[in-house]
């Protein structure tokens, strides 16, 4: 091989090495937060959250009830829980705001398993749209004659506003790790390739767990803390860049 022809061949392998080189710096998982790829494409996830305070309130209580009979127990249920209803709107609910959950009648057992009365069991699920009135219409249900304490829960009767905050602030983390990833590589971000929402989360805090109420005596409402709840996205995003 002549000299000429063997200096051509160095140089063609030279060329080659860095293109390997360079492909094995553009491949995915190069950057630590995101994916630089050879289609002028950075790839990146952003996480965006936003909360506001809940705007209604759901109280569930139960009417729970023995007797020696059956029809006894029913009966005895079916009064009371008719007082916790009228309690409430008389209160200012309407039927849309309460929703019963349907009436269980189970047999009661002694030790030798023979039946020594029966068991009614009713609950209602109360929706409050002013949630600080949930301490309030809990204390009313139990003076009306609820015997149990089903849950608490907040929510948010629209989340579609903190939903796009989320995404607007999930959509901003992406961009600044798309530029600090384009500005350590001497690049500049260009354009948005494409944008798609991974993950959202609406948490349901709850403040009350289940627990049988005695008949309440006199005093203040139970304390109610409602806090904040949370929007929470992921969005995956890729830039263009340009040297």
């Amino acid at each position: 091989m002549t000299r000429a022809r063997r200096r051509w061949v160095g140089a063609a392998v030279g060329s080659a090495l860095a293109l390997i080189a360079l492909s094995a710096a553009l491949a995915p998982g190069a950057a630590a937060q995101g994916d630089v790829t050879s289609d002028h494409t950075i790839t990146v996830n952003g996480e965006g959250e936003a909360s506001a305070a809940p705007d209604v309130a759901y109280v569930t209580v139960g009417v729970q009830t023995q007797n020696a009979s059956a029809a006894a127990a029913v009966a005895e249920n079916s009064r009371r829980m008719s007082a916790v209803l009228d309690a409430m709107r008389g209160r200012g609910l309407g039927s849309r705001d309460l929703q019963t959950s349907g009436l269980n009648v189970s047999p009661q057992f002694d030790r030798e398993q023979q039946v020594t009365g029966y068991q009614a069991t009713n609950n209602v699920t109360i929706t409050v749209h002013e949630v600080d009135r949930a301490g309030e219409l809990l204390d009313a249900a139990l003076a009306a004659g609820a015997n149990r304490i089903g849950g608490l829960r907040f929510g948010i009767s629209d989340t579609a506003a903190l939903h796009e905050q989320a995404l607007a602030d999930a959509m901003r983390v992406a961009r600044g790790r798309a530029d600090a990833l384009a500005g350590a590589m001497g690049l500049r971000i260009v354009g948005v390739v494409s944008v798609t929402e991974t993950s959202v989360a609406v948490p349901q805090p709850r403040a009350a767990v289940a627990y049988a109420a005695s008949a309440p005596g006199p005093g203040a409402a139970p304390p109610v803390e409602s806090g904040e709840l949370q929007v929470r996205t992921q969005v995956r995003a890729a830039f263009r860049f340009e040297p």
